[in-house]
């Protein structure tokens, strides 16, 4: 058998490590990583090994020459430009004439080899892949086999609502030649992205061995740091360079270590440096060769490369520093902390926790450095979630946060293209905005600013309008500690899609905002047409005259802190007597309220704009299933679509309606760009207060009923929820868990995992945020309906148990 190592990764999410390495070449206790992986492969026999090089091809072909000097013959396969996972083994297709596997020269595994080769063998595979399980699978392929161990899913990069099982692709394969028929030639392809799920779809031979033992990608700067600690405790079998003087305690050739040195176990010391007199070396810390420790110096927790020099009585406290490092005498350099090649530490400064110092640089003698130094925005990125960044007025989210968003965002885009951005009524909202503008224009973005309105004008206008984006900022909750929240949108109005959050995240990591001459900066224009425009949209598509006839009577109770007058205005346009309903009163108040004035219905207006709640005259609150139930059948009477998106946890009774319509149901995830992408816009009843409630209006007026006699109509089924708290770490082992407690019944993953049986189903959601699954549970009355949610709630409770 032949081996290939994909070393072509630049690896962006470790720089500054990578600025002047490829990630193959980063070292771990003195060898790169990549070399731990040919030393895997030689220990199994494997010595014929393809090298597939892209970035800084150079440096990994001088470091490792023909593979003599370590025991293998190595081949090298170049590719002039990237070609995915795929596309780069692809090119070593004549090299590798026989079954061959697959590793990866970024990350560090002591799997047994062996054992893989035996399963792949007595499974006739063409592509064998080695699983783990991992506490957070959203950064790799999620895998699902079968009881003879063939995959029978595999999805890439979920989301946590996407996740079934905590088990993972580590990125080893074994591979019969034959793959190569579902590789093209000179074309971009991934093993995960196009191979695998080819393979899937024809039930061509895929199989997942899972393995045993230690892995680790190595993606990012804190699983580097993990790496080495893991190395030096001995959770991983490999050779680590040095003679062990003491129990995890190695020591290279002529190291000078003098008096009055105190050396802490585990640590690893390069050969040819020198520890001076007071020296502190504490666990967990790695010294490259060709280093000075200078006098009562002290580090703990820290990986310093080659040839550094660290000054007299400075301080070191999980840092990671890359080679020909000068740190001057009592400087302090605190967690997390990564300093880039050939940069310089002036004596008496302070590098704050998280702060990157990228290669060349120099930090001034008694300075302090409190977040990044030229590169890398951890504080900025930490804020963000999925489409929108979140974050406490001005403590976290401040002008100058919201500065590197907007020119994040606006680096996503092209030169030239135009984006409208909006906000809520509050001051704090307005100054965020103007940051951001600026921050846009800086970019070369043209800005149309729309002023104050609600979220889902701005979603409108930026799908009917000829315009790339849209970015819309209001304030969130009725606490002291206001939260912030910043919503960024495609060019369809849709929330920015996980392939552009990934994106933006990178982009204020790196500071990688891109810059234009100052004469070709953006436009900015100030546009109160497009709110019109909305409104009369909304109003052209309903009988105003009848509506305005009927004087309704409606309560108002608005959430959010700054009030907009956009939907009081339209109501009384429709002839409606508006009464605005107190923010700080309770529901037993408002119902209290309403039947003292006697009101017809009552509104509870979200904080966006987009979500409504409705009281009926009688006081009684409307359910979520009755709400989803009575907004499509709006939609359906008034026939706006041909096609209807309802979340997966609706009830079946809801296809019975559409079908005596003769119109079609999309079941749909129940995020909100998966459900506007299923209806094919952005204006649904669902995520548009305005749009919903006047078309509430016009079926009760035409159809000459009350709210409360509205509802009793509706073929309501019995639905009930809960949720259920879980640490972020256990969900994927939740889901792969209850995954295998019911093999046999039939079940959807599409959007976490529906459970059919007889005429009911269990929906088990995890959360895409935050540490909690959500359970509907739907049957023939509310009793069995909740004891079905309970039988689930119950094993979650018994695997939260059994891991903590």
């Amino acid at each position: 058998m032949k081996g290939v190592i994909m070393a072509g990764g630049k690896g962006t999410r470790l720089r500054p490590l990578t600025c002047n390495v490829p990630k193959p070449m980063v070292p771990l206790i003195e060898k790169p990583v990549m070399q731990y992986s040919i030393e895997l492969l030689k220990k199994y026999g494997i010595t014929d090994i393809a090298v597939t090089i892209q970035y800084l091809p150079d440096v990994i072909r001088d470091y490792f020459g023909d593979g003599s000097r370590f025991g293998v013959n190595l081949t090298y396969f170049e590719e002039t430009t990237p070609l995915g996972t795929a596309g780069s083994v692809k090119q070593a297709e004549s090299f590798l004439d026989e079954p061959f596997i697959v590793v990866s020269g970024d990350a560090l595994t002591d799997f047994d080899l062996k054992a893989g080769m035996d399963f792949h063998n007595e499974h006739s595979s063409v592509t064998t892949i080695f699983m783990k399980q991992v506490e957070c699978p959203l950064e790799f392929g999620v895998i699902m086999t079968d009881e003879q161990n063939q995959i029978v899913r595999f999805l890439e990069k979920p989301s946590w609502s996407e996740v079934f099982s905590d088990t993972v692709n580590t990125g080893i394969y074994i591979m019969d030649p034959s793959i190569f028929s579902y590789i093209p030639n000179d074309a971009v392809c991934d093993f995960s992205k196009d191979v695998f799920p080819r393979l899937l779809e024809e039930q061509a031979g895929m199989y997942g061995y899972s393995a045993t033992g230690y892995w680790s990608d190595i993606g990012n700067l804190k699983q580097y740091r993990q790496a080495h600690s893991d190395l030096l405790n001995g959770d991983i079998v490999a050779d680590i360079v040095g003679t062990e003087i003491e129990p995890k305690m190695w020591i290279g050739e002529n190291v000078i270590i003098e008096e009055g040195v105190k050396l802490e176990a585990p640590i690893a010391i390069g050969s040819n440096t020198i520890i001076q007199n007071g020296a502190v070396i504490g666990p967990h810390t790695i010294i490259g060769s060709g280093t000075t420790i200078s006098n009562g110096a002290s580090l703990k927790r820290s990986v310093v490369w080659n040839g550094n020099y660290i000054g007299e009585s400075s301080e070191l406290r999980g840092v990671t520093l890359c080679h020909g490092v000068t740190v001057g005498s009592k400087a302090s350099i605190y967690e997390d902390v990564v300093i880039g090649h050939h940069s310089a530490v002036g004596s008496g400064a302070i590098i704050q926790p998280e702060a990157k110092v990228w290669p060349y640089k120099r930090i001034e003698e008694f300075s302090t450095v409190e977040q990044a130094y030229v590169w890398n925005e951890v504080g900025v990125r930490s804020l963000l979630t999925g489409h929108k960044a979140t974050g406490t007025a001005n403590v976290e989210l401040t002008p100058e946060n919201g500065s590197k968003l907007g020119a994040a965002y606006g680096s996503l885009l092209n030169q030239g293209d135009r984006v409208l951005v909006a906000s809520d009524g509050h001051s704090f909202s307005e100054l965020l905005k103007l940051s951001l503008i600026q921050s846009l224009q800086g970019v070369g973005v043209h800005v149309v600013e729309l002023g104050r309105t609600m979220l889902p004008i701005l979603r409108y206008s930026v799908e009917n309008e000829a315009v790339q984006g849209g970015i819309y900022i209001r304030l969130s909750g009725r606490n002291d500690d206001k939260q912030m929240v910043i919503e960024f949108f495609n060019d369809e109005g849709l929330p920015i899609d996980s392939g552009a959050q990934r994106d933006l995240e990178q982009i204020v990591t790196f500071q990688a905002y891109r810059r234009v001459a100052f004469d070709h900066i953006g436009d900015l224009k100030y546009d109160n047409t497009l709110e019109e425009k909305y409104d009369q949209q909304l109003l052209r598509e309903i009988n105003q005259v009848a509506i305005q006839e009927k004087k309704w009577k409606v309560g108002l109770h608005n959430e959010s802190t700054s009030e907009l007058e956009f939907l009081p205005t339209l109501l009384r346009k429709l002839g409606c007597e508006v009464h605005q309903i107190p923010r700080q009163i309770d529901v037993d108040a408002m119902k209290t309220y309403l039947l003292s004035q006697n009101i017809d219905f009552s509104i509870m207006l979200g904080e966006s704009g987009e979500f409504i709640s409705l009281m009926t005259e009688l006081g009684e609150l409307v359910t979520e299933e009755e709400q989803m139930t009575l907004f499509l059948l709006l939609q359906l009477e008034k026939g706006l679509r041909s096609k209807l998106a309802i979340p997966l946890y609706g009830g079946s009774a809801l296809e019975e309606i559409a079908a005596s319509y003769e119109k079609t149901l999309i079941r749909s995830k129940t995020s909100t760009r998966a459900m506007m992408e299923s209806e094919g816009t952005v204006q649904m009843m669902y995520y548009d207060a305005p749009f919903a409630i006047v078309h509430l209006l016009e079926y009760l007026t035409e159809k000459d009923l009350s709210l409360s006699t509205l509802l009793p109509k509706l073929p309501i089924q019995s639905i009930y929820k809960e949720e259920i708290t879980c640490k972020t770490e256990q969900k994927g082992l939740v889901m792969r868990k209850l995954m295998e407690s019911i093999k046999g019944k039939e079940v959807e993953l599409i959007d976490g995992m529906k459970v059919h049986q007889e005429d009911s189903w269990t929906f088990i959601i995890p959360d895409q945020e935050n540490g909690l699954f959500t359970i509907y549970a739907q049957s023939k009355d509310g009793e069995h309906a909740k004891q079905l949610a309970g039988e689930y709630i119950e094993q979650i409770n018994v695997i939260k148990k059994q891991t903590s």
